[in-house]
């Protein structure tokens, strides 16, 4: 009964138990969290599809089950074609809305897939972290922003995991660095991505050199990149043939150093062994492609010591555990994205449905960047992504062919890797094997060549000195061998074959010691024999001097200042340019007295004419033509010469004690016009004193006289004669310059045959000692001759012509070594070496001197063109203000006295406030009157009548007017009388009593009224014929009666007021 009970009890127990499981099963799934599921798509390899383990990434995931239901999804790929890839698109990636998808690259079959699904995955806005080696990297972004692909730079929306041929291009580069190999050829064929490893090659080949470009270390050279063509349908034996005719014609000669990246390594690698290039001298480096996933044994067709890069080893647990580290690295990338989401669902919703155009999904791009910002550290290793989406961290493993017993075998030797905390790539290495089972490295380069090199002395460029006394030249002078003179050497101990041995130094041979550094060979340098640079003779066709050495085979190059010419080139081959040049002429400076117009020569005679008689004149003219115009001034005339004394003469008077500043008397104008153009001319003339007084010091010392030729069309150097004494110059013998003169100008050189030279220096003492004036020759070497004159006293003069250049000369057919130096010229001439050259050899003291200014030239019309530029400048506003003038006389004035009523104008301007008063108006009035008088008698008669009947009007009036005021008068007296008798009131104005002072005041009788009368004393007018045989001008006034105080004059009346004269 009692194990009854217990069973019964434990049943019950177990039921209860199921249904709280049962319950909480409920529970989580009425409240699961969103689903986000992960896609990872990869081929359908035992190796690599074994080494993912599902454990470790459900392990990764559990970090977001709270707030996702994460679901990694491993898809394999089996035949890896289109229509497999769309498949699994439309039934999985589609139906589960999957928002991110993981693939890797690692078979052929799976590069062939890759671009199907990056491109698919792309177009729809899918992020994929991708596992592949062969991506180009950081190439991508360049690509892509040049053919303008959306605003994200990459626009492929893809996170790489391996590294790329942009890794592995810097792997390969820095392990040449470590055995100091600059010198390299890359070969590949006709692949999809190779075009992108060379494109990565030569970004980082040109960084590289323009950061080293000052110190000229580590600068790397692709020598050739050179591309095999082939056909999948050849058999392998055709397709080494062709390989093997390849290399043996597109090969550098002096490649040492290979860079290979191709699927047929194999094949390429056995044509290389059969043309000679996998011994012991040369060095194979290979890419992951080249080497595919290595085994332990090598191929035969890899050479011993071949390098390779790989990212993974032969170690096949090593390869699985890159694989499962990719995906996991992966898984947890996308992992942390979701993190920052919290919670929130981003799905795409896509369907296959060819009836509905699949558009991108936007939170694509958020999804991805929050990917691409991932930063965490997994077994101890940084995981991060740059700008670009590239792993910050990755490791390539250097791989090298080694010999174990009688086989080849893959070996680890090192590895390339990111440090973790600085992320700066890192090279170890050990126990390398090299070509040949050597215990050295190769060298990179070809064996130290050896040249023989003819040259020629020629100042800057080559000049000998002797040996110290130690028998060692001075740095950077070098040892050559010139030609023995016994009467300029004496006894040498060092005769050799007509040679001695000296030194070389100047331009040419600091340039031969970058070449011999650069190019790594070793040379003898030595003196042409007949000491020329090489003419052509005009009977037998032949060369002298170094061209001929050249000819003959006496010297690998000739280097000096051998200038490039049409004939020359014909007979030897030429570099570039190193130094341009030209024909010029050099004179000699002679000292001379002070001549006696040196007051005259600070300026020439045009400017002279301009100032001292055109300036001064038309100003002058200009002053008094404004001065007469305006209302303040002469007025046209109207202004009385007692008032106003100024004149034509008198106004270029004062223009000349202006310029020179003389303190004299002179008579200013006083128009506002006038006086502002003085005040321009006063400008003017400060410019020209200033000018002349700062000019004149430097023609008051010894003048320096030389012939100033304007080259070589100058007057004296084709019509030598017309100048007396005839003019004498020449050159150097068998120059270029004398062949040029030959051909262009046939007359002159002639002529100068009896003045030519052997060397520049005799050229110059005969400059110096007067016997010629003038000496022809390159532009270089004279320019040096001025700067290390010792007087400075040669100066060049003209424009120099027939420009061309120096350049290093080799024998007809010797293309290489040709094609070696014209690629390092120019180098030189980008880092601006050949420039620091020029300076240091060709800028003497006095060159530079001469190049600062020329203190004693004249001053032209054009130095002075601002000055005439302000006197035009000054006449012009003159006129203006002359018209501005008028218009304030015409018009302003009126409306200006109405608000000036306390004088203010006055303060600002005296003529201004002068010409508000009103007696100044009455005075304008009457000098206008009497300065236009009719002086026709005609005129003048019909003015008399009119003005004798106003006369006649105004008496008239002047009658009536006392008759009323009698009247009035009479009437008022007699009221008052009868009101008062008292009252004694004065008379009227204008009567008078005659019994006033016999009577009292108060007197009343009627007889006063009768003794009251008018002071009426009339006077007729001058008669008609006065006025016709008189002048009624000079009779201003109407004569009246001395008793009157009244005048009448041209039609007004003027009364006599407190005794004062009318």
């Amino acid at each position: 009964m009692e194990k009854d009970s217990s069973k019964c009890v434990a049943l019950k127990s177990g039921i209860f138990c199921v249904i709280i499981l049962k319950f909480f099963i409920w529970t989580a799934n009425c409240q699961r969290a969103p689903r986000a599921e992960l896609d990872i798509i990869l081929p359908d390899v035992d190796k690599v599809v074994k080494s993912i383990n599902n454990r470790n990434l459900f392990g990764i995931m559990r970090s977001i089950r709270r707030m996702y239901s994460p679901f990694p999804r491993i898809i394999k790929l089996e035949n890896s074609n289109p229509s497999e890839i769309l498949e699994i698109f439309c039934e999985t990636v589609f139906k589960k809305n999957v928002n991110a998808l993981v693939h890797l690259s690692v078979t052929r079959k799976a590069e062939k897939s890759k671009d199907y699904i990056l491109g698919l995955a792309t177009s729809l806005g899918l992020p994929v972290l991708s596992f592949d080696p062969d991506y180009v990297g950081a190439l991508e972004t360049t690509k892509l922003q040049d053919s303008g692909d959306g605003s994200n730079p990459q626009n492929r929306m893809v996170l790489q995991l391996a590294p790329t041929l942009y890794h592995q291009a810097q792997a390969m580069l820095k392990f040449m660095m470590t055995f100091n190999w600059t010198h390299f050829t890359v070969v590949s064929t006709t692949e999809d991505n190779n075009f992108d490893f060379t494109a990565a090659l030569r970004t980082l080949v040109k960084k590289n050199n323009d950061v080293n470009i000052l110190s000229g270390q580590f600068r790397f050279k692709i020598m050739k990149e050179i591309i095999f063509e082939y056909d999948d349908n050849d058999s392998y034996d055709v397709m080494t043939q062709k390989a093997v005719h390849f290399f043996r014609t597109q090969t550098p000669k002096d490649t040492r150093i290979f860079l290979l990246h191709s699927g047929q390594a194999k094949t390429l690698l056995d044509a290389a062994a059969e043309a000679g290039l996998t011994t012991y001298k040369y060095l194979w480096i290979v890419t992951s492609q080249s080497i595919g996933i290595p085994t332990k044994r090598a191929s035969r067709s890899y050479p011993l010591g071949t390098i390779g890069v790989s990212y993974v080893t032969t170690d096949s647990n090593y390869a699985d555990s890159v694989y499962r580290r990719a995906v996991e690295v992966g898984v947890a990338t996308w992992v942390g994205a979701l993190q920052k989401l919290r919670g929130r669902v981003l799905q795409p919703d896509f369907t296959c449905n060819t009836s509905v155009p699949a558009s991108p999904w936007d939170a694509g791009h958020e999804l991805y960047n929050l990917m691409k910002t991932y930063e965490n550290t997994r077994g101890g290793t940084l995981v991060s992504y740059d700008e670009n989406g590239l792993s910050r961290n990755v490791e390539l493993n250097i791989l090298n062919v080694q010999l174990e017993g009688f086989s080849n075998v893959w070996r680890e030797i090192g590895s390339w890797y990111a440090d973790n905390r600085t992320l700066t790539p890192k090279l170890e290495l050990k126990g390398i094997t090299w070509p040949g089972d050597k215990k050295i490295p190769p060298r990179g380069r070809p064996e130290r060549r050896y040249f023989s090199i003819a040259t020629l002395e020629e100042e800057p460029y080559v000049m000998y000195t002797k040996r110290n006394e130690k028998g060692t030249c001075n740095p950077p002078a070098v040892s050559c061998r010139i030609m023995y003179n016994k009467t300029l050497h004496g006894d040498d101990p060092t005769v050799v074959n007509g040679t001695i041995q000296w030194c070389c130094a100047g331009l040419s041979i600091d340039l031969l010691e970058i070449f011999r550094t650069r190019l790594e060979f070793d040379y003898d340098l030595f003196e042409v024999q007949d000491r020329t640079c090489g003419v052509k003779n005009q009977k037998t066709g032949q060369w002298n001097g170094l061209i001929r050495i050249l000819q003959e085979g006496g010297a690998d190059m000739a280097l000096t200042s051998l200038q490039i010419t049409p004939s020359r080139s014909e007979a030897v081959e030429f570099t570039v340019p190193y130094l341009e040049t030209g024909t010029s002429i050099i004179v000699y400076l002679r000292n001379d007295t002070i001549s006696a117009y040196a007051i005259l020569e600070p300026y020439d005679y045009g400017a002279w004419c301009l100032i001292l008689f055109i300036s001064v004149h038309s100003v002058g003219a200009s002053i008094f033509i404004f001065e007469w115009l305006s209302p303040r001034g002469l007025d046209q005339g109207r202004t009385p010469m007692r008032e106003h004394s100024f004149s034509l003469f008198r106004s270029f008077w004062l223009m000349w004690a202006m310029l020179f500043g003389a303190s004299v008397s002179a008579d200013n104008p006083r128009g506002v016009s006038a006086r502002f153009m003085g005040n321009v001319w006063a400008l003017f003339a400060l410019v020209f004193l200033a000018s002349y007084t700062a000019n004149l010091a430097a023609f008051m010392i010894t003048k320096n006289t030389f012939y100033d030729l304007e080259g070589i069309t100058d007057w004296r150097l084709n019509s030598p004669l017309k100048h007396q004494p005839p003019f004498k110059f020449g050159t150097v013998f068998n120059s270029s310059t004398e062949e040029n003169l030959r051909v262009n100008h046939p007359a002159m050189f002639k002529y100068m045959l009896q003045y030519n030279t052997r060397s520049v220096k005799e050229a110059i003492d005969l400059l110096r000692k007067g016997e010629i004036q003038a000496f022809i020759y390159d532009f270089t070497p004279l320019q040096y001759q001025v700067g290390i004159d010792k007087n400075c006293r040669l100066m060049l003069v003209g424009k120099p012509y027939a420009m061309s250049g120096y350049a290093v000369a080799f024998p007809k057919g010797q293309t290489e070594l040709k094609e070696e130096l014209d690629e390092l010229i120019l180098e030189l001439q980008d880092d601006g070496e050949l420039e620091r050259l020029r300076k240091y050899w060709l800028s003497g003291p006095c060159y530079s001197k001469q190049r600062i200014g020329q203190s004693s030239q004249r001053l032209r019309e054009l130095n002075f063109t601002s000055a005439f530029i302000l006197l035009a400048s000054g006449i012009v506003l003159g006129g203006l203000l002359l018209v501005m003038e008028h218009l304030y006389f015409r018009f302003g004035r009126k409306y200006l006295k109405k608000y000036d009523k306390c004088g203010c104008c006055a303060l600002v301007s005296l003529s201004m406030g002068k010409s508000l008063t009103f007696e100044q108006t009455i005075m304008e009035a009457i000098d206008l009157k009497k300065k236009h008088k009719c002086k026709n008698p005609i005129c003048e008669t019909q003015l008399w009548k009119v003005r004798h009947e106003l006369d006649i009007a105004l008496l008239k009036v002047e009658k009536l007017t006392k008759e009323l005021r009698r009247e009035r008068n009479l009437n008022a007296l007699i009221s008052r009388r009868n009101e008062t008798a008292a009252t004694s009131d004065p008379l009227p104005i204008g009567w008078k009593d005659s019994e006033a002072n016999d009577k009292p005041p108060d007197s009343t009788e009627n007889t006063d009224l009768d003794n009251l009368k008018p002071d009426n004393n009339i006077r007729r007018s001058p008669s008609y014929t006065q006025a016709v045989t008189s002048d009624p001008s000079d009779d201003d006034e109407v004569r009246q009666p001395e008793r009157s105080d009244i005048r009448y004059r041209e039609g007004k009346v003027y009364q006599k007021v407190d005794g004062g004269e009318v």
